[in-house]
């Protein structure tokens, strides 16, 4: 496999140490087999920039291919990723004959841009793995953020080097939750031999902490030097500095001098990479108390080479400090480093040589090269497979959201990921105004480069198209009909899920100020006018929406939500749940009647905090022993599936009702749950189709003599789990992805 690494930074000759660890790894990849190059960037401000400079180096088994790229100012930033990619792909192609199979950009900035860039014009995945937490932090053009949003999306695979460090990159960045690989070791530092004494002494005859980085501030050398002194005041040991500046190493020292312990701490500079493993080997204790840390690279070699471990509560820290051998203590909290210090020496971790060798096995399951390389290379071998997938577009007038709390957030999660499932490589073409005009633009780059779009899938907004996101950034009203003329210009068959009409019912901006009501009639009837110019085929929770719309029967089709299958126990019982909503229109109050007039169920509500709070005068005289309210979404909501016999979408029927398709009746179906329905539902209807629950009509006497017979007839209801159990299957994402795409593949 060939493969283009695109390092945001890279050793230099003026900077050795400088991400020595981008070149261990491709070192390791290309120790496997794999041919690899180095598309290095250098940065300079346009007013010096005086060409890309290349530089063609062989260091090994690696190609290193150094260049030069204008950073522009602001202003200019829009035309920055395509400028980048444009000099990369000349300088690659100048000096090299054969293109790769897949990219890996380490960092966001520049190496994810450029590598993006690339795979556009090359049609190839990128895999990603970012390792700076201050790509988190740093103040970014409008332009730049669209970029870098629109390049995550698109990347094949996102990885990162810690647990807690791709929580807070699916945090900040709104994606799904980076898989993580760790930074690896050489083995080397496996393979170091222990030279303390055996009674856990070096020569000097004291217990020997270690620290190990550049001693930036972020490090927080100073402050390990005054955690130090406090513990000598209690046992005998040691500290040795290694890395830094000579100027940095030089404060230390006089440091030590100031707090009188000179004599205790040896200050040595900078430590070539290669004396690292013998260093270690000579000490018991890495201390590692940084203020940030994303994947803490020191942290694994000192557990390779069988060090105890004390580090600050950083995202690495928690994630490869072993609790058998080290300690994590708060952050710039000097006191609680002393004592950990105190306790780590007083213990002598860390000194027998049996205890390290066993912390060192542990630390090889994790950070060995051939763990490295199994995970790394099936990532690559993930992103190559993907660009042989048929490609189709997934448009959304608004971000994804990876931890959906609305039914209309998740839908379209889960219909992208189910298209992914299906075998598609999806294209996403969604986020705010500026990220979707960027992916509008990739799109039609790819399509001339001759990557062909099977199909276009959109999810629209509850709100029209121009409000989806806040305008406040930027507005692009034409946008959506852009994207929907080209694909169909192209012959790109095109389909939209029309998620409800609510705007059509006189009551449905009754909250909204008069003006502003006309005003969005006014932009849902534009929005629904670009979709009929396009043709584009509707796609709506069910067939009978469709004279509502209006749409002709021909140009649209039900796609009703999915079911996300998820074991779960049924209970004995008349154990009833409802998940959802609690607002005035949805008329919950003959089920609660029902139920509090039924000594044999109980009722669990769980519903949003601040709508029950609206609600609670209305509903609160039938709380009691049977019948309670909470408040959770997603994990929270298992532990309520499984106390559950039964759920309930026994609502108030009306006219939007005859056509809604509620996601919690097919989540309740996911988890192999009866359903109690009432009858004047669309919901109702497709229960009764499906066998899976009662439908009653909408009484509290109705429903309370169907809970009393469910109760003398036990096997009743589990018949209807039985029969959900089975159904399920045939009504998840997958299925709908499936099902949309058959209908805009046979339109074509």
């Amino acid at each position: 496999m060939r493969v283009l690494v695109v390092p945001s930074w890279y050793p230099s000759s003026q900077e050795p140490l400088n991400g020595s660890f981008f070149r261990e790894q491709a070192a390791m990849v290309a120790g496997a087999g794999h041919e690899v190059v180095l598309l290095v960037p250098r940065l300079v401000p346009l007013p010096r920039w005086r060409g890309t400079d290349p530089g063609l180096e062989h260091d090994g088994d690696l190609t290193v291919l150094r260049i030069a790229l204008p950073a522009l100012p602001r202003p200019l930033q829009r035309v920055e990723q395509r400028l980048m990619g444009h000099l990369a792909e000349q300088a690659y192609r100048a000096a090299l004959p054969e293109l790769p199979d897949v990219l890996h950009a380490h960092s966001v900035m520049p190496g994810l841009l450029i590598a993006q860039d690339l795979a556009v014009r090359w049609g190839r995945g990128v895999v990603l793995t970012e390792h700076r937490p201050s790509s988190l932090e740093a103040p970014r053009s409008a332009a730049r953020q669209a970029h870098l949003l629109h390049a995550l999306a698109e990347a094949a695979v996102v990885a990162t080097v810690s647990e807690p460090f791709a929580e807070a990159i699916g945090e900040h960045y709104a994606v799904a939750r980076p898989e993580v690989i760790p930074l690896p070791v050489p083995e080397r530092f496996f393979s170091a031999e222990f030279t303390t004494g055996s009674d856990g002494q070096d020569a000097a005859g004291a217990y020997t902490f270690l620290h190990v980085s550049n001693l930036v501030r972020n490090k927080r050398a100073e402050e390990t030097i005054e955690a130090f002194a406090r513990a000598a005041e209690q046992v005998p040991a040691r500290l040795v500095i290694a890395g830094g500046t000579a100027e940095r190493a030089e404060r230390l020292r006089d440091l030590a001098v100031r707090l009188g312990i000179q004599d205790r701490v040896e200050v040595l500079g900078r430590v070539e990479r290669e004396q690292l493993p013998a260093q270690m080997a000579r000490c018991h204790c890495l201390v590692l108390a940084s203020a940030v840390e994303a994947g803490g690279t020191v942290l694994g070699e000192a557990r390779a080479a069988g060090l105890s471990v004390i580090a600050t509560a950083t995202w690495a820290g928690r994630a490869w400090v072993d609790p058998d051998g080290g300690t994590v203590v708060p952050i710039d909290d000097t006191e609680a480093l002393a004592s950990a210090m105190t306790t780590m020496a007083g213990e002598r971790r860390a000194t027998d040589p049996g205890h390290r060798e066993t912390l060192r096995e542990r630390a090889r399951g994790i950070f060995s090269s051939d763990a490295f390389l199994t995970r790394q290379v099936e990532a690559y071998h993930r992103a190559v497979a993907g660009e042989d997938r048929p490609r189709m577009l997934f448009h959304a007038p608004f971000p994804t959201d990876p931890r959906p709390r609305s039914a209309s957030r998740l839908r379209p999660l889960r219909m992208l990921e189910a298209f992914a499932e299906i075998g598609y490589r999806v294209h996403p073409v969604l986020g705010a105004p500026r990220q979707r005009a960027v992916a509008f633009r990739t799109a039609r780059r790819r399509r001339r480069a001759g990557q062909r779009f099977a199909l276009l899938y959109s999810e629209n907004s509850t709100q029209p198209n121009l409000l989806a996101t806040s305008i406040r950034g930027a507005a692009a009203p034409f946008l959506e009909a852009r994207i929907l003329h080209w694909a169909r210009r192209h012959g790109i068959p095109a389909g939209e899920f029309y998620r409800d009409v609510y705007w059509r019912f006189s009551t449905s901006l009754r909250a909204v100020r008069t003006p502003r009501a006309a005003v969005m009639n006014l932009l849902y009837r534009l929005d629904l006018a670009a979709l009929r110019r396009a043709r584009v085929h509707l796609f709506l929770p069910s067939e009978r929406m469709a004279p509502i719309v209006p749409v002709p029967e021909e140009s649209s089709s039900a796609l009703p939500p999915g079911a996300t299958v998820v074991v779960s126990p049924t209970p004995p019982g008349l154990h009833l749940l409802y998940v959802g909503g609690m607002g005035a229109e949805y008329g919950l109050d003959a089920c609660l009647e029902a139920v509090a007039m039924t000594p044999a169920a109980t009722l669990t509500l769980c519903v949003p905090r601040e709508q029950w709070e609206r609600q609670r005068s209305r509903y609160a005289q039938h709380l009691g022993e049977r019948i309670r309210v909470v408040h959770g979404s997603g994990p929270e909501l298992e532990p309520l599936y499984a106390a559950a016999s039964a759920c309930v979408l026994f609502v108030e029927p009306g006219e939007y009702r005859t056509f809604a398709a509620p996601v919690k009746f097919f989540e309740y179906l996911g988890h192999g749950k009866p359903v109690l329905l009432s009858r004047g539902t669309y919901a109702g209807e497709l229960g009764e189709r499906l066998g899976i629950g009662p439908v009653i009509e909408y009484s509290a006497q109705a429903l309370r003599q169907e809970l009393e017979d469910l109760h003398a007839h036990p096997e009743r209801l589990a018949r209807y789990a039985e029969s959900a159990r089975r159904v399920r299957h045939d009504q998840t994402w997958a299925a709908r992805a499936r099902q949309a795409a058959d209908r805009l593949l046979a339109g074509r």
